[in-house]
């Protein structure tokens, strides 16, 4: 939204126009702010600084620091402690009722207000960590000499206290640490002895001997998986043996009795073979019975059969007991004798082996049965180990809090550990801290220049003209025929600066800067019609447009009407009410095709003649006067199209106006010769005698420059005209960035072809 104020210059007018209003706004808040200040009840707030000197050996713990904690959370500690003992409601009553504090007094004094007094001695005390390890510790009172002897007091007496208190602190500690640790002593006896009979009860059970049993088992196992490999091969052997014995006294077989009879020596190197394969695939080469074996078959190779006969067989008869017959005595067979002998050795073997397999898997079940009786006892295991790593944590805690406590009391006694001095006494205070001088003072004075500029620029606001069309409508409840654009945007090329410096020459010129190739006319009708006549000029422009726009709403208004007088007026001078009276009456005639006529009634300052490229000449002073007819004054514009009545050459023409009936009559044979009668009216506000013009006419078209006409003058203007007549706005001077967007642009060629045709 506009609000008139776009550069600093701007600001430094509305603060210079106003700059009394905003001092006198400034210094009474001010005065105000003190005056309360004075009036509101005071407190005063006095401190003391208090240092926590640390002790002087190292690696020591403080009594009251607790371990492992940081320096922050120590300097936490010893002001939570320092303030716990400041809040102790014996010690706030002996300070109240030493200085007799809120007209405190011990006698008669009852529990509920020993209470009160209490809370509100320690709403009044406060603690402020500045830097470690410095505390500042504060007393507000409504008196400052009472404020500083209580903080005075309250101090002392901590100090003292401190000092006093450590040592009965260390003491007291060391005493619970010790009965603590004597407790712990006795649980931690009776969960050794728990866990040792436990151990005890269930040895080769245990979860630590759980890996050692799993080993065993393997070895074990490993054990099994080679004796019965043993007792495979021993079994192997035990067959080879039966085989050979089978085949030995099997008379169907190739090496039957016959065959033996024939060669035992032969038989018997085919067993010791055999015996020999058998035992080279079980053993090694170095083994006895291998080369035993292989001696004998050598041996047997070596001798011839009778040799082996007469050695190893005895043929002689036998004589039978029962018969008394001889018979022939068997033959006591050596091979049969070694292979019995050899079988029987197996035999002894095999049962030594699988005597040493069963043991193997007696050890076995016993590690596996240990194994699950480990899983079954882990759990209650656990419990007492876990009870007792705790009881001995417990223990060894407590035990390095009593060392510790036993060296801060040793420090304390020799004076070396933490002391608390007073660094700064507390202090009369000069300036109370409720209210606050500084915020009052200031708050006020930024009150004041709020209300001081808010109100400068509040009335820079209200005074503001019209930006929009909306703006207007809204406030004043008035129907706005247009919004017209300022005409610079309008004009083409340098046409704006080449109005001013000609001169106005007597009767119709041309354009300035522009010459006419066909003109006929003397060097004396070069300047003509002002460039304020858009709508004449540039027909095709957003500008004349809007005058269309307001021709056309006009025309709504008066409807059907036969003859119509439109008085243009404006509240003060200045706001374009000539341009658009002229205008208007171009476009009523030409656009519109309506017989129009336009009288300048602004006999002070007339206009209309000059715009229009006229001499001043008789009008309508004159006519008024009866010094002359209305027509002989009355000329026709041919260029506007349109019948203009100037103001005339009369000085004393002005009291003229104040003739209603003479001015009626006028008037009132205009309406009867031309359809639109448009009178330039003097301003409302300056002239008195615009009033009597006004009353004339039967619509007002009241012109507002936007931006410039403040509102409160407008209103006053739009109250002036009254509400017996059609009243209707046109907004003057609209710039560019405040034009609807329906505004259209053209481009200079148009404005060009136009030019040649008013050629």
């Amino acid at each position: 939204m506009y609000t008139g104020l776009n550069t600093p210059e701007d600001y430094l007018r509305v603060v210079n126009n106003h700059k009394w209003m905003i001092i006198v706004a400034v210094v009474v808040s001010t005065g105000l702010s003190w005056g309360l200040y004075e009036w509101l009840p005071k407190s005063y707030r006095s401190s003391v600084l208090v240092q926590f000197e640390e002790q002087k050996v190292r690696y020591v713990q403080s009594v009251d620091e607790p371990a492992g904690d940081k320096p922050e959370f120590v300097m936490a500690n010893r002001v939570g402690a320092m303030s716990e003992w400041l809040y102790k409601q014996e010690l706030l009553m002996q300070v109240a009722q030493e200085f007799h504090l809120y007209g405190y007094e011990k006698e008669g004094s009852t529990r509920e207000y020993d209470d009160y007094i209490a809370s509100r001695m320690r709403k009044e005390v406060k603690f402020d960590v500045k830097e470690a390890p410095f505390v500042r510790v504060s007393f507000a009172d409504s008196s400052p000499e009472m404020a500083r002897d209580v903080i005075a007091r309250l101090s002392g007496l901590f100090v003292k206290e401190h000092s006093e208190s450590r040592a009965v602190i260390a003491e007291s500690s060391s005493e619970f640490l010790q009965h603590e640790l004597d407790v712990l002593k006795k649980k931690l006896e009776v969960k050794e002895k728990a866990l040792a009979e436990f151990k005890q009860s269930h040895l080769g059970q245990l979860p630590e001997q759980l890996n050692s049993n799993m080993h065993a088992i393997d070895r074990l196992e490993t054990e099994l998986a080679a004796q019965q490999e043993v007792e495979k091969t021993v079994s192997l052997r035990l067959d080879s043996v039966d085989k050979a014995i089978r085949e030995y006294e099997d008379p169907a077989s190739d090496v039957g009795p016959q065959r033996a009879t024939k060669d035992p020596r032969l038989s018997r190197i085919k067993q010791l073979e055999r015996n020999l394969a058998a035992l080279q695939s079980t053993y090694k080469e170095s083994y006895p019975d291998v080369a035993s074996v292989r001696n004998e078959i050598k041996k047997l190779q070596a001798m011839s059969t009778e040799d082996y006969i007469e050695l190893y067989i005895d043929q002689e008869p036998a004589i039978d007991s029962d018969t008394g017959v001889k018979r022939k005595r068997k033959a006591i067979d050596p091979y049969k004798t070694e292979l019995t002998k050899q079988r029987e050795d197996i035999l002894r073997e095999l049962e030594l082996v699988r005597l040493r397999q069963s043991r193997i898997k007696a050890e076995i079940r016993k590690y596996e049965a240990r194994i699950e009786g480990t899983t079954v006892n882990q759990q209650e295991l656990m419990s007492i180990q876990r009870d007792y790593e705790n009881l001995q944590k417990n223990y060894q805690s407590i035990l390095e809090k009593k060392m510790t406590i036993g060296m801060a009391s040793d420090l304390e006694q020799k004076s070396q550990g933490t002391k608390l001095r007073i660094v700064q006494q507390a202090g009369l205070p000069n300036l109370p801290e409720k209210p606050n001088i500084y915020f009052i003072l200031f708050g006020g004075f930024g009150f004041g220049c709020a209300v001081g500029f808010g109100s400068a620029f509040g009335i820079e606001l209200l005074r503001r003209g019209f930006v929009s069309a909306e703006e207007v409508e809204l406030t004043l409840g008035l129907p706005v025929l247009a919004a017209i654009s300022q005409f610079e945007s309008a004009w083409p090329g340098s046409a704006k600066g080449s109005v001013e410096p000609v001169a106005r020459k007597p009767r119709l010129l041309s354009l300035p800067g522009l010459n006419r190739e066909d003109s006929t006319t003397s060097g004396a009708m070069q300047v003509a019609v002002g460039p304020e006549l858009v709508a004449m000029w540039y027909p095709r422009s957003a500008v004349a447009e809007q005058y269309r726009v307001a021709a056309t709403r006009l025309g709504l208004m008066v409807d059907k009407q036969k003859s119509t007088v439109v008085c243009i007026s404006s509240a003060l001078m200045g706001e374009g009410k000539t341009s658009t009276a002229l205008n208007l009456a171009h476009v009523l005639s030409r656009d519109l095709n309506r017989k129009t006529v336009l009288l300048d009634c602004d006999l002070k300052r007339p206009m209309v003649h000059a715009y229009a490229g006229l001499e001043l000449a008789a009008g309508v002073a004159e006519v008024l006067l009866g010094h002359k007819t209305l027509e002989e004054c009355l000329e026709y514009h041919e260029q506007l199209g349109v019948w203009i009545l100037p103001a005339g050459i009369e000085q004393s023409g002005t009291a003229a106006l104040t003739h209603a009936d003479r001015l009626s009559e006028l008037i009132a044979s205009l309406r009867e010769r031309f359809d639109y009668v448009v009178v330039d009216s003097p301003p409302l506000l300056p002239v008195a005698e615009a009033m009597l013009i006004v009353r004339s006419a039967d619509v007002v078209a009241h012109v507002v420059r936007a931006r410039a006409t403040s509102r409160d003058v407008v209103s006053s203007a739009i109250k002036m005209i009254g509400q017996e007549r059609a009243v209707a706005v046109i907004l003057n001077g609209v710039e560019a960035q405040d034009a609807p967007y329906s505004y259209y642009n053209y481009s200079s060629r148009v404005y060009e072809s136009n030019r040649k045709q008013l050629r």
